[in-house]
């Protein structure tokens, strides 16, 4: 390498040409860098003679080009593009400014643009002294000849340098350029181009993968070959994704396509090694122009997938593609991305246009399904990876019912299709407007609009959601909502119960119900128009609205599941599974039921086995329900009743679900069967965060050592004997205070309620989650709850203390009880 300090403005000296490869980035400057450079050359201007001697531009560094080109000589740009650009565009402007006859000292118009701009005389593809690429010589070009076009960098750096020139004096911006100087570095043939711009990329502004890719599959090739590769195929790749002017879609699509091709989760920080690994390991990375036309092939996909690249052939695919670009969620893509390229690569085999959509039906009920039920949606990246990197169809096989199959084949797991129940409590209780939220709910209301309607609907464009009751209640909603208006507000205002479609959405602002019934009669939108149906927009109005959309939803995006073992569930999460002698497989979200189930299923094989499960002790035998009822103690050993054999009895609980799990086993052995126990393996992770609570905290009032399921609970905490619940999963962390009284009584229910409105007013600061209507006829609050990982140990201590914390003041909440007459304490 050869450096040379020298003048930026001797670069353009003599008979050169800067030529910016394919393979580098586009310009990319904004606002503030230029204006940062233009302050900085000023300020040079201002200084005294010899009290600052010049400014340092940085670095350009070269490599030789073509040399065939008479006696212009090329520089490809390795690195120094964006000062070389913007100084260029300057110096156009400083000639615009002075004019046809203007002079500034040595400077004229005709001095800059012949001297500095352009090599006179020479042919169409040398006479500029600054080549960029594709897109950013165009508006270069046009902005030279005074027709500026284009909406890129380029175009928006012409109008900033434009307004910068009006706006300084033109004599200190020359004198500030000519005192303006850098390190220009010539690379010798022997030199590694793509080595030293990978080096230099770890300064300055970092290129982004989309852009260490393509220089990568370019860089070192032959320039015909460059170009070709560049405008034939990675070309496409930007207009199919609509990303000529920013790479952002690209580093996307690289991400999804490499969690289809790997299986693997991988951030898009990660995309330019992970894409470049993958290649290699395949035998693809020695054949660019292959790989290149692979992956452009692949984008044209993509862009019909999220609509950059037009709308698919087939009105019933679109239709289903449409509703899965409304929903805003692109955790489906590496599946439905594979599904795109099989099915158009299938040729005679099974798919046909009818064949995909109804797999991608089945995909936009699963997604959408989920965000009903209000479960978080990134839990859904790895399946989808999985899906997409997993075995596909045999030739024999229907590809639709391959698929629906795989996905239906995550029951009992926490990525489940949700089923009706769990979809008709999540429409009751998920936020559903604001951030993201607010896309998906317009996509789901537009989705029943135009089920409902059928062609006579309103264009979705023209529609925005809109709250019923105000996002602030006023004084005349206060007083209709009553006393409880806080509450009801504070819980339904952004529920999808209180939100419609509207085209007038200013018109109905903050009005009273009363106005903005006689608006709704008039809409174009049947969902808005049957609110007017209602009397007053109350509590009870606002249920009857959960459960019309609730059914609404559950006819648009239907799932049945014809092999699902009837089960017990907790927030769609399994515990345990259980089979007897190889037969069906039983799944429960408690360990307690699982021992019931499985002593009930003995007993009905031979009611003999009820003999071989007796036993003297009460805590780990069977034993009569006419000598220890069901729901009494046994000492301090609460009995319960085996399913189908009252006659019976049992203490299920163990201490965890491994002890649960032998239990069962020893049961088949006292029978003569073989029973099977599964449970999740991940259970010892909690187990140990559980343990690390106690030990960094002190513990919960009453924590033992072990922890048993998905919850546990404290001791009583007050003459209610009333308990603190935890609740830890993957991703969720939560507390609750719970009724030990499993009756469900009236003085149960309103101290519930009493103390969820006591926990929204205290503890405002926290994330609530729940209905507290609904939850306190469970015997229960709402909780408070937080996103946690609980892989990470190092974040252990945080989270141990939030639990700590927030279950100090829930039991504070507690204990200051007031007892209500007449209340059922035992």
């Amino acid at each position: 390498m050869e450096p040379q300090h020298i003048a930026f403005l001797e670069l353009f000296n003599g008979q050169v040409q800067y030529v910016v490869p394919r393979w580098q980035r586009r310009y990319c400057w904004g606002q503030s860098d230029i204006e940062r450079l233009v302050d900085d050359l000023v300020t040079v201007a201002r200084a005294p003679a010899g009290s600052i001697a010049a400014h340092y531009g940085g670095t350009l560094l070269t490599f030789p080009g073509s040399r065939t080109s008479g006696v212009v000589t090329v520089h490809r740009v390795v690195d120094g593009q964006q000062r070389l650009t913007t100084v260029s565009i300057l110096l156009a402007c400083i000639a615009d400014a002075l004019g046809a006859n203007g002079q500034c000292g040595e400077w004229t118009a005709e001095i800059i643009k012949n001297d500095r701009l352009t090599n006179p005389g020479k042919s169409a593809d040398r006479l500029r002294k600054l080549r960029l690429q594709d897109g950013d010589e165009e508006e270069y070009w046009s902005g030279l000849e005074g027709n500026l076009q284009g909406a890129g960098a380029i175009t928006q750096a012409w109008r900033i340098v434009r307004r910068l020139v009006r706006q300084n004096d033109v004599a200190q911006l020359l004198e500030g350029l000519q005192r303006f100087r850098v390190v220009s570095i010539g690379l010798g043939e022997h030199d590694d181009p793509q080595q030293i711009f990978e080096s230099l990329n770890a300064t300055g502004r970092p290129l982004t993968e989309s852009e260490k890719l393509k220089n990568w599959l370019l860089m070192g090739l032959p320039d015909a070959e460059q170009q070709e590769l560049h405008d034939r195929h990675w070309k496409r790749i930007e207009a199919s994704l609509n990303a000529e002017y920013s790479t952002d879609r690209i580093d996307t699509f690289l991400r999804d396509f490499l969690r289809w091709k790997t299986g693997e989760l991988r951030g898009i920080r990660h995309v330019y090694e992970d894409l470049r690994r993958w290649a290699v390991r395949n035998g693809k990375a020695e054949d660019r122009r292959s790989l290149c036309s692979e992956l452009a092939d692949i984008a044209e996909r993509y862009g019909i997938l999220t609509g950059t690249g037009g709308s698919h052939g087939d009105k019933h695919i679109e239709r289903e593609l449409s509703h899965l670009r409304a929903l805003g969620f692109d955790t489906h893509r590496p599946l439905t991305l594979r599904l795109l390229c099989e099915a158009a690569a299938a040729g005679d085999t099974g798919w046909t246009n009818v064949t995909l959509a109804k797999v991608f039906a089945g995909i936009g009920t699963w997604v959408t399904r989920f965000w009903l039920s209000g479960r978080p949606m990134a839990g859904m990246n790895k399946a989808f990876a999985e899906l997409a990197h997993g075995p596909g169809p045999a030739d024999d096989e229907d590809p639709a019912e391959f698929w629906l199959g795989r996905i239906r084949k995550f029951r009992n797991s926490r990525v489940e299709v949700p089923d009706d129940e769990v979809v008709r409590d999540g429409i009751g209780e998920r936020k559903a407007y604001g951030g993201s939220a607010t896309g998906a709910t317009k996509a789901v209301l537009c989705a029943m609009m135009e089920e409902e309607q059928r062609g006579d609907s309103p264009a979705r464009v023209a529609l925005t959601v809109e709250h019923v009751m105000p996002q602030k209640l006023t004084d005349e909603w206060r007083l209709a909502l009553g006393d409880d208006a806080e509450r009801i507000h504070g819980w339904y205002r952004d529920r999808l119960a209180n939100l419609t479609l509207s085209g007038v959405n200013a018109e109905l602002g903050a009005k009273s119900f009363e106005e903005k019934r006689e608006i709704m009669k008039r809409s174009g939108v049947q969902l808005t128009r049957c609110i007017a149906d209602e009397d007053a927009w109350d509590e009870a109005a606002l249920e009857r609205r959960a459960e019309y959309l609730a059914d609404r939803a559950l006819t648009l995006w239907p799932w049945s599941d014809p092999d699902a073992q009837t089960r017990s569930t907790q927030d769609g999460t399994w515990q345990m599974k259980w089979r007897i002698e190889g037969g069906d497989w039983h799944q429960e979200s408690a360990a307690a039921q699982v021992v019931l189930n499985v002593a009930g299923a003995l007993l009905s094989r031979d009611p003999k086995n009820a003999d071989r499960l007796r036993g003297d002790a009460v805590s780990s035998n069977l034993q009569l329900a006419s000598q220890y009822p069901s729901g009494t103690k046994a000492g301090t050993l609460t009995m319960r009743a085996v399913p189908g054999h009252d006659s019976y009895v049992l203490y299920p609980y163990g201490r965890d679900l491994k002890a649960s799990a032998a239990r069962c086993r020893k049961m088949g052995e006292q029978c003569g069967l073989m029973v099977e126990i599964e449970f999740p393996d991940t259970l010892h992770i909690t187990k140990a965060f559980w343990a690390f609570l106690k030990e960094e905290t002190g513990g919960l009032p009453g924590q033992s050592d072990g922890w048993r399921s998905w919850n546990c609970w404290t001791t009583w905490l007050n003459d209610a004997r009333d308990v603190i619940g935890v609740s830890l999963t993957d991703e969720w962390m939560g507390v609750y205070l719970r009724a030990s009284e499993h009756q469900n009584t009236p003085n149960r229910v309103e101290r519930m309620l009493q103390y969820s409105r006591e926990i929204r007013k205290t503890m405002s600061d926290q994330e609530f989650d729940g209905n507290e209507v609904s939850l306190s006829k469970k015997g229960r609050s709402i909780s408070v709850r937080r996103t946690w990982d609980r892989d990470d140990k190092d974040g252990w201590p945080e989270a141990a203390r939030w639990i700590k914390d927030q279950a100090d003041r829930l039991q504070d909440v507690a204990e200051t009880f007031v007892s209500i007459p007449g209340q059922v304490t035992d």
